[in-house]
């Protein structure tokens, strides 16, 4: 098998593991807000309050987000693939919070309304993950909302019923 078929075999394998969905938003050195579409959110610990997530080395966004203090993980509702689809592709663009619907939260880092749950953490610990950076925040502040999730499976969004 060639290494480029054993990669997709392999990213095929992962997606067989349905996912929420969540939009990660902070701000980079020069105030400006940044944010992308993550599906590696986990909790990690209930004392103290820990969640992670995860960004890849080659993300045009790596270094703004393993530098930054605060960070938001916002956990999206079933009605907002839109937000996902834009931070996915536009991760990148320093205009893509001109198209978003969002509003400053606090340590001024950007927040998506209407979503289920909130984390605003603290950045804790960085771990090596090969080719992702593992970011460990300390939540400060949460909120959430009971609503239908947003599903990632098998490479696409899903409904759970």
């Amino acid at each position: 098998m060639t290494e480029v078929k054993q990669h997709r075999s392999l990213r095929d394998a992962f997606g067989q593991f349905a996912t929420g969905v969540t939009v990660v938003t902070a701000r980079d050195k020069n105030d400006k807000p940044i944010g992308l579409t993550a599906n590696s959110f986990a909790s990690v610990s209930l004392d103290p309050p820990l969640v992670s997530w995860c960004v890849d080395k080659s993300s045009t966004r790596f270094t703004e987000f393993t530098d930054a203090k605060y960070f938001t993980i916002s956990v999206l509702t079933a009605n907002q693939q839109d937000a996902s689809n834009l931070f996915a592709m536009r991760s990148w663009d320093e205009t893509v919070f001109n198209d978003a619907q969002w509003f400053e939260g606090v340590n001024k880092v950007p927040q998506i309304p209407g979503v289920s749950a909130r984390f605003h953490c603290e950045t804790a610990h960085l771990y090596e993950g090969g080719d992702h950076i593992i970011i460990v925040g300390s939540v400060l502040e949460y909120e959430s909302e009971a609503d239908e999730p947003l599903v990632f499976f098998q490479g696409d969004y899903r409904q759970l019923s």
